[in-house]
C-alpha cells in the first residue's frame, strides 16, 4: 500500500511511524483476542495494517506473541498521536464487530481502549457513526 494513499484515507498530514503503527495493530489484536481470534477478525486487521502501510509480518507478529495481552502498552505509545485515537476506536469497533456480535470481553477492552485514551462521549459517538458508516459503505459495494 501506497503510505501516503492510507494516510490520505486516515485523514493524517503524513504516514505514521511504524512503531505507532504496530501499536496500533497491536491494540487492534488484543481487542480480537477477548473472544478468540477469527478469520474476519484477522482480515479486517491486516486491511487496515495496509492502509496504515504497515511493515511485513506486523499482523503475524501481533497475532502470534503468545496470547499476551498487551493493550495498555500499545495504549501508551500511541498517547502521543491524538489523531489516531478515536480512529482506533473506532476501527477497535471494526474488529469487534467483524464476526457479527461484540462479546461483553471485546465491550471491556473498548471501554478500556476509551477510557485510557481519554475519549470523550462525543468522540467515541464519532467513532460509533464513522464505523456504521464503513459497514454502510461495505454492504453498498458488496450489492455492486
Amino acid at each position: 500500500m501506497n503510505l501516503f494513499a492510507g494516510t490520505y484515507l486516515y485523514g493524517l498530514d503524513k504516514p505514521l511511524p511504524s512503531d505507532v503503527v504496530s501499536a496500533y495493530i497491536t491494540a487492534l489484536v488484543c481487542v480480537a483476542r477477548e473472544n478468540g481470534i477469527v478469520e474476519s477478525e484477522s482480515r479486517v486487521i491486516q486491511g487496515i495494517a495496509d492502509i496504515l502501510g504497515a511493515m511485513p509480518f506486523t499482523v503475524s507478529r501481533a497475532l502470534a506473541a503468545s496470547g499476551e495481552h498487551h493493550l495498555e502498552p500499545a495504549l501508551q505509545a500511541l498517547s502521543d498521536h491524538p489523531s489516531m485515537m478515536a480512529m482506533l476506536y473506532r476501527d477497535a469497533l471494526l474488529v469487534a464487530r467483524a464476526d457479527g456480535e461484540v462479546s461483553p470481553d471485546e465491550e471491556g477492552a473498548l471501554i478500556r481502549i476509551a477510557t485510557q485514551l481519554g475519549l470523550s462521549r462525543e468522540h467515541r459517538k464519532a467513532a460509533t457513526e464513522a464505523a456504521d458508516m464503513l459497514a454502510r459503505v461495505r454492504q453498498t459495494m458488496a450489492q455492486l
